[in-house]
């Protein structure tokens, strides 16, 4: 059931209903079907591993609240290996065996093993993640495991933010689902209306827009050179942004009109940064913060030697790549990403005494213009392994960049690319405007007459110009 389907908002206004016309008391309940069975309409096999997590996690939190001494250690040890198996046998077991078996035939042995196929059950890097994370906090003594195993299971299936998050932590959503606004908020619906509808634009309007002009780029890599191949890095590293952040605005519209507030999961201009550093703080944020405190943080506790620091930050961007897939071209974006930073932060000072002294520092106008067109192109550049079908695909892609075929696309090619080009800077307005806000929190601070016609106007642009198929958000498939 995708966001942007009319199945989707029949069942989200239906749930709504029924959640405000049930006693606080037993809303849980209400909460708990709806996300199991907005789950099941994905593929049902897949609900098994979901209440796997649920059981494993809320036994295991339980157990290390109750133990004292080294077993308080020990069983934060079997539940965190316990929560990531399901993700490390589904999502990673192919490509290790497939790499031993490379690795073992150069020395002409035989790999027993056999190869899997099946499909991913979709969340499962977003749901393993929340429910590692509270097992960690219960250890860590930040919170109280939940004695309630319903209201723990809303909290791990909520499904606004199931598939593709924002990744919640226990403490800031677990409270709203044990305490829920007792009434219907015209406020709270409103706002998130306008999230869920500012969503609907950036994914079928533009992603689906984009898609659509760089697929054959990536899927046909063969036969694409020079401009057209960095016109489909661009576009991508735009169409993620647009995709990704429609699904969390989405999502967190979807919550607001339970009254639950989410996490916002990106800047509204992170595709504007001027350095990568920039960009990581306002990139899926709740990702980063995740890893941050649970990678980042244990690696680095009491480290003061500054190499060991930054190599550990290499861990956590390479680690970051591998979250998005088992491929090696994911391997080599997160990689990439973390030697930029790495980079950006051991040369910093000796780059800003080098602009300062010859007068062109990073408050110049031209320098920030400049700053930002060189970390977008090489962020897209970058993201071409992010993309790219497979590692051959990518290095194909890669050389031919530099092959040759630099015209400007033709009449038809031009138009699309007009619409997209259109559709951006429109959006872009928007989040200027935004400034740091969210678009709801803007919006209600407009007169009753712009917020109508802001609603039809984008209602507009998506009716006309949207494409309304089946395209699946992206990060799905992580």
């Amino acid at each position: 059931m995708l966001f942007t389907s009319v199945a989707y908002l029949i069942f989200l206004f239906s749930v709504l209903v029924v959640w405000f016309t049930t006693p606080v008391r037993y809303r849980w309940i209400v909460m708990l079907a709806a996300s199991y069975l907005f789950y099941l309409t994905w593929v049902p096999a897949f609900v098994f591993v979901l209440l796997f997590s649920t059981v494993a996690s809320y036994t295991v939190a339980r157990q290390v609240a109750a133990a004292t001494g080294v077993s308080r250690k020990r069983w934060l040890q079997m539940g965190v290996v316990l929560l990531l198996s399901p993700l490390l046998l589904l999502k990673y077991y192919n490509f290790f065996n497939q790499n031993l078996t490379i690795l073992i035939e150069r020395v002409g042995l035989f790999n027993p093993l056999p190869f899997y196929s099946y499909l991913l059950p979709v969340g499962i890097s977003f749901y393993t993640f929340q429910t590692v994370s509270y097992v960690v906090d219960v250890y860590r003594g930040y919170i109280k495991p939940e004695r309630h195993f319903g209201l723990f299971a809303v909290y791990v299936s909520f499904f606004p933010q199931l598939l593709a998050g924002p990744i919640e932590r226990t403490r800031q959503l677990l409270p709203q689902l044990r305490q829920p606004k007792l009434r219907f908020s015209y406020h709270d619906a409103v706002g998130g209306l306008y999230l869920i509808l500012w969503g609907c634009f950036k994914k079928i309007v533009l992603a689906n827009r984009i898609q659509e002009f760089i697929a054959p780029v990536f899927q046909d890599p063969a036969h694409h050179y020079g401009l057209s191949v960095m016109l489909g890095c661009w576009l991508f590293s735009i169409q993620l942004f647009c995709d990704f952040s429609a699904y969390s605005d989405i999502a967190i519209g979807s919550a607001r009109l339970f009254g639950i507030r989410l996490n916002a999961n990106f800047a509204d201009r992170v595709y504007a940064s001027r350095s990568r550093t920039e960009f990581w703080r306002g990139w899926h944020m709740t990702l980063t913060a995740w890893f941050r405190d649970y990678v980042y943080a244990p690696l680095s506790k009491g480290v003061s030697n500054r190499r060991r620091l930054l190599f550990n930050l290499f861990i956590v961007y390479l680690l970051t790549g591998f979250w998005h897939g088992a491929e090696w071209g994911f391997l080599i974006w997160g990689a990439l990403n973390g030697i930029w930073v790495i980079t950006e932060q051991v040369t910093k000072p000796a780059r800003q005494a080098f602009f300062e002294r010859i007068g062109f520092g990073p408050e110049k106008p031209l320098h920030q213009w400049l700053s930002t067109a060189l970390v977008f192109t090489a962020g897209a550049l970058m993201g071409l392994w992010f993309r790219a079908e497979t590692f051959a695909d990518g290095k194909m892609l890669l050389m031919n960049l530099f092959a040759g075929g630099w015209q400007l696309p033709n009449g038809s090619s031009m138009n699309k690319l007009l619409v997209i080009v259109l559709g951006l800077v429109a959006m872009d307005f928007v989040n200027r405007r935004m400034a740091g806000q969210s678009i709801d929190v803007l919006l209600q601070r407009q007169p009753k007459l712009v917020q109508w016609a802001w609603v039809i106007g984008v209602a507009e642009l998506i009716l006309v110009l949207g494409k309304l198929g089946s395209l699946r958000f992206y990060y799905f498939q992580f």
